[in-house]
This record gives structure tokens, sequence and C-alpha cells, in this order.
């Protein structure tokens, strides 16, 4: 009997010395990095609207924070942004580090929670501020639980886009107020330097009038590329804009920082938002071949007075002589070139085309599409306008002249 005993009782003492060992096992198992790191911040008050220790934090707030600190990306401010990162995980296949989402019916989504194994979850609550409570245990959070998502990589960028490929490469340049070179941008430089780098797109240059011009696209169809603008940020009216770059984020020069990357989804930008313009149909016809020989000299040559040479321009040279490489001899100054041609209304203009403005003298440039001439001005030499937004040029238009 005695020997069956102690059978049965090595047999049991194996049986605590394995659960001790599992239980300790498990105790001291390395936690996921973003438990560990969630851990820190037990205690800390809930504030809506609150992302950091020093505010306290919402849900989302706080899925954003910890996800900054140990992934060292940045997630979308808002819980619908954030539900859509990732991929999807079946309630049965949690795994520590895993997002839960809730919601309630009156509400909708309405919070956010990172699962921490053996059914806890670490949010921030109204009641208590950050702290761990059961997930399946609680009919509350049981209850109101939608969705669960594994957020391993940041929200993807549209890098083979050829304007995110160039914007990108200005991340962390200087802001200044003025600055339109990779030495230092603000908001409208980098926006114009970065459209005519990639794309030989020539925008104006500042923000309210760069919103004057180009397609205005809804959000909801928004694509990388796109502008983005915003009103009433560090003045009154258009102030701010930015490139769109794919995953609800956008570049751009901002006052507070450098060239860096936002959320859309921000409080601040949601509430300065006004709206998105695509300036793709602002590209440059050059297969048109006066087009393509004046647009040569953007940017290269000055102005000069009597100028009708590369070497620098006057107004009437530049015409001159772009049509002189094009096989037609032309007069020398505006008021000849005005008697030369067909005339053309103001509606039917083609690239190609020449257009006259008049203050005290005729001053003659060349059409080159969507409201756009190239022309020789005194402080920019050769350039280009827009004439929807430009308050000096436009209003001085005289006429056009089609030359064949």
């Amino acid at each position: 009997m005695r020997k069956h005993r102690g059978k049965w009782m090595t047999a049991i003492t194996l049986v605590v010395i394995s659960l001790i060992v599992w239980q300790f096992s498990e105790d001291n198992r390395e936690k996921h990095p973003l438990v560990k790191e969630a851990e820190i911040y037990i205690g800390v008050d809930y504030e809506h609207g609150g992302a950091s220790p020093k505010q306290g934090f919402d849900s989302s707030g706080f899925i954003q924070y910890i996800f900054q600190q140990v992934m060292e990306f940045e997630l979308p401010r808002t819980l619908e942004q954030q539900k859509n990162m990732g991929e999807q995980v079946e309630r049965d296949s949690l795994q520590e580090g895993d997002v839960l989402f809730f919601s309630k019916d009156d509400e909708g989504l309405s919070h956010a929670a990172i699962y921490m194994g053996k059914d806890q979850i670490i949010h921030p609550t109204v009641s208590d501020g950050v702290e761990v409570t059961s997930f399946e245990g609680d009919s509350y959070w049981s209850g109101n639980f939608e969705m669960a998502r594994r957020i391993t990589d940041a929200p993807e960028i549209a890098r083979e886009e050829d304007l995110v490929q160039t914007a990108l490469q200005y991340l962390g340049v200087p802001y200044l107020f003025g600055g339109e070179t990779p030495e230092a941008f603000d908001c409208s430089g980098l926006i114009q330097y970065v459209f005519e780098e990639a794309k030989g797109i020539y925008l104006p240059r500042s923000t309210d009038q760069q919103w004057q011009v180009g397609e205005k696209i809804d959000v909801e169809n928004i694509q990388p590329g796109d502008v983005i603008f915003f009103s009433d940020t560090y003045r009154k009216g258009i102030s701010h804009n930015g490139i769109y770059i794919g995953g609800g984020r956008f570049l751009h020069a901002s006052r507070t920082q450098e060239v860096t990357i936002s959320y859309l989804s921000g409080e601040y930008w949601q509430e300065k938002f006004t709206g998105v313009k695509r300036f793709e149909d602002l590209t440059i016809p050059r297969e048109d071949p006066i087009v393509s020989e004046a647009t040569k000299y953007i940017g290269e040559v000055p102005y000069q007075k009597d100028g009708t040479t590369p070497a620098g321009f006057d107004t009437a040279g530049f015409v001159e002589y772009v049509m002189e490489q094009e096989g037609m001899p032309f007069p020398r100054h505006a008021e000849e070139q005005w008697e030369v041609g067909e005339p053309v209304e103001k509606d039917d203009l083609q690239p190609g085309d020449l257009v006259f403005f008049k203050d005290d003298y005729l001053n003659p440039a060349f059409y080159i599409g969507n409201h756009q001439i190239v022309h020789v001005t005194l402080a920019e030499g050769v350039e280009v306008t827009n004439l929807k937004s430009n308050e000096y040029w436009g209003p001085k238009y005289y006429g056009a002249k089609r030359v064949d």
C-alpha cells in the first residue's frame, strides 16, 4: 500500500513541479513590445483628443502613440482609418499586439485596445484612464467587439509615382518662408519645385494662386500626386498645401517643423481642410513645335534689353527668335508682330498661338495651353505664367494671332 502511495505522491509532485515551471515560464516569457510599452502608461488619465502621456489619452490617440514609440511609424489618428490598417484577424486567432476595435449601436466605431494575451486588453477608459481589463470575460467589451487588426507595417506610400518619389527626396529640408529651393522650402515653394522637377509642370508660386488652377477633385477620389489645400492656418484664406503620397498621408513643408509627412485625418488638418487639386491638365503640350522650342528657355535665359538670342531676350526678341527657329522669319517689334497672322478668339486659343498684352506697349507671348503662356519678364526672364491665377497679366490681355 505504501509502495503505491509513494508512486502517487511522486506523480503528483511531478505534475505540481511541471505546473510551477510552466507558470514561471509563462510569467517570465518575453512580452510583445507593444504590450510592454503600453503597460508603462497604466494609470495615465483619459482625455478626449489626447495622444500623449502629458495630455492624457483617448483610445485612438493611445494606439497611435504606442505604435509610434515601438514601431517607429505613425498610424492615422482616427479609429475609422486605424481599422483599415494591417490585416484582419479572426476573434479566435488573436495574438499579443493585435488591435481590437469596439462599436456601439448608437455611436458606431467608438473604442480601440491592444490585446495582451490571456483574455486581457489594455486601453484608456473614461473612468480609470489606461487600465487592463478582461476581453471575453467582460460582457461589455465582448458584446461590443467589432473587429481586430494585426498591424506590422506602416501605411503604404506610392513610391512608384513620379511626384511622390521626387517629393520624398526633400524630407527633412528646413522650412523657410519664401523658400523655393532644396536649401529651404515653404509649402507652395515645395509644391512648385517638385511639380517642375518631376513633371515639367509650372505652377504659380503662392498657395492661393495654385488653388485657382488645375482640376478640383473630390477627396473620395484622391490619388497620389494630388495636392491637398488648407485654409486659415497662419493667415486667413488658402494658406497651406501638401502632396498626397498614399496611405492617408501627405508630404508638406511645415512651418513648425520641416518637410515632413502628416496624416490628413489629424484633427488640426481636418479642421483646416479645404479641397484637393490635380494638375495633370497643366502638362505642357511639347508635341507642338513652337511650344517645344519656346519652353526650352524657361528659367534658362534672362531678360536683356534689345536681346534677340539665348544669351538674353527682350519680349519681342524672344518671339522673333523662336519663330525663326521654326523656319518662319518674323518681324522684330511687337507692333509689327501684331500685324502677322489671323485673329483668334480667346476661347479658341491653341498651343502655339501668339497672345498679346497691352499696357504702355504691346507685350507678346506664346500660348501653351490651359490658360498658360511662356514669355519674357524683366524679373524672371523666360517663364511660364498662368493667366487664370495671375492678376497682373490677365487684365492686360489684348488679343491673339495664329501664324501658319
